[in-house]
Formats: C-alpha cells, structure tokens, sequence
C-alpha cells in the first residue's frame, strides 16, 4: 500500500512537472566610447557566458579552476591597457562568466574598462 501511494505520488509529480521558466535579461555592452543593449529571454539557469554569447561575437580564454575569462566582445580585445569586467545589477561579478547561473530576471553589464578603471573595484 505504501509503495503504491509513492509510486502515485511519482507519477504525479513527473507529469505536472513545468518546464524551466523563462526569465528575462537586460544584457548591455559599454565599450567606453558606445553601448549596446538588448533584452532577451533566457531559459532558468542559463549561464551569464550563454546570455552574452548569445547577444555578441564573444571570445575568451579558459583557466583551469578559474572558468572563462572574456577577452573580446564585438571585436573589441582586451589588451595591456584594458580589459572586460562584468557586473550583475550593478555589482562587480564575483565569479567567472561561464560560473555565473541566471536565476531571476536581471541585468548583466560588460564593461571595456582600463586597467586603473578596473583595479579601482579591487581596492
């Protein structure tokens, strides 16, 4: 008897179950001299690289225990004067892009900062 009632209980909860919800993002790229912004939809649990990536020509670099690192948005590359940084409702990101997972709606900012820009949100 119990194990009929868990098995309905199983059947129940996997039929009803949703599917993943949608949630929208205010992605916007500063290039320092012009912005670009655009709303999506991104599926829950979509990654801050995948909502980007998605708005943009992205590339990056992969390290090891650290995840992506941007260094190029739209053509515009990082260099030894300047750099990307990304920020989550006005707040500097505290974990790489691609570790970043979107649960609720938001808004996501790169920035194209120079390097005494950047260092000023790690003093």
């Amino acid at each position: 008897m119990i194990l009929a009632s868990l098995l309905v209980s199983l059947l129940l909860t996997s039929t009803t179950e949703k599917s993943p919800e949608k949630i929208k993002v205010n992605i916007t790229i500063d290039f320092g001299s012009s912005e670009k912004s655009k709303i999506i939809e991104v599926q829950n649990e979509t990654t801050a690289f995948e909502a980007l990536n998605s708005t943009a020509k992205v590339e990056y670099k992969e390290y090891a225990g650290m995840g992506k690192i941007i260094t190029s948005i739209d053509n515009v590359n990082q260099n030894t004067t300047n750099s990307w940084m990304y920020f989550v409702d006005d707040k500097l990101a505290s974990v790489s892009v691609d570790n970043y997972i979107i649960t609720k709606d938001t808004s996501i900012t790169f920035r194209y900062l120079s390097n005494e820009e950047a260092f000023k949100y790690f003093s």
